[in-house]
């Protein structure tokens, strides 16, 4: 078997709702695992980003992963794909005809939303201010900012991917797009998969919505990466979510000073203009 299609980012830009929509059509099967991280794990092991997800490390266990994949179309979704050089092209090696599926959100925006997720996981203490304001301050920092600032520079990550496989074999959906015309944006989706564009998939379900843990024991007992990838290893994805569904609350999301959405603005200022004439798209909304 090869796995046909990637969802390769950006994180925080609704991968994981398109993740589900896409395993609902029945033309496709998606990986059991969402972030499989198998073509970043070198990167990720030498930088010690997980989030207590299990490792995907040999071909054997990547395959696992896809049951009932015979006349499928097969797909996965690895948001860590994006931003690391050398995937593309591991990717293309794997499967030279793949295509590939970039989801991109106001990388401001992105970026904050990034650190609250780490926030809410326990896996940072310090202010976003701070993490802006510290990044060369050690190797911790640098990850922090990376993570947070770095990944929004899209216009290099694209252009890798478009260089590697081609314009038209990478597909682009905006965050904006597909929070205000998602019925549409998923069926543009499945007609780029070459799947029946005309099945609708459970939309109203959301998925991945912003929650904080019920107390601050929870949140520090959360943040042993080791525990959270034991969890996920020893027990059903159901069973997982009805534990963090008592353990979180959904609250109101906070929002973005305007003094950090200006300096972020600055910083993503050159990057959103190469990245406009790269995709052909006003992107002026970005830096407002």
């Amino acid at each position: 078997m090869k796995v046909d299609f990637f969802i390769v980012g950006a994180p925080k830009a609704g991968t994981t709702s398109l993740y589900y929509y896409l395993n609902e059509h029945p033309e496709i099967v998606m990986s059991s695992q969402k972030e499989t991280d198998f073509f970043s794990d070198e990167s990720l092991q030498k930088q010690g980003l997980y989030y207590g997800k299990n490792r995907i490390s040999t071909l054997k266990q990547y395959h696992a992963l896809f049951e009932n994949y015979e006349n499928k179309v097969v797909g996965e979704a690895s948001v860590s794909y994006l931003f690391y050089e050398d995937v593309p092209q591991k990717i293309k090696e794997y499967n030279a005809s793949a295509k590939i599926i970039i989801m991109l959100r106001n990388p401001a925006h992105r970026a904050f939303s990034h650190y609250l997720m780490d926030y809410r996981l326990g896996l940072i203490n310090q202010s976003f201010e701070s993490v802006l304001a510290e990044a060369d301050k050690g190797r911790k920092h640098q990850l922090f900012y990376q993570q947070f600032v770095r990944l929004g520079l899209y216009y290099e990550q694209l252009k890798r991917y478009f260089e590697t496989f081609g314009k038209e074999n990478v597909h682009i959906i905006f965050y904006d797009d597909f929070k205000n015309d998602l019925q549409n944006q998923v069926q543009k989706t499945y007609d780029f998969l070459e799947v029946d564009s005309t099945f609708v998939a459970q939309l109203n379900t959301k998925h991945n919505t912003f929650s904080m843990p019920k107390s601050s024991w929870i949140r520090n007992v959360y943040a042993y990466v080791q525990l959270r990838r034991l969890l996920r290893k020893i027990l059903p994805n159901q069973i997982v979510k009805q534990i963090k569904a008592i353990l979180f609350s959904k609250t109101e999301k906070p929002i973005l000073s305007d003094k950090l959405r200006m300096q972020l603005n600055e910083l993503y200022a050159d990057d959103i203009k190469e990245l406009a004439i790269l995709l052909n798209r006003d992107l002026s909304q970005w830096t407002k």
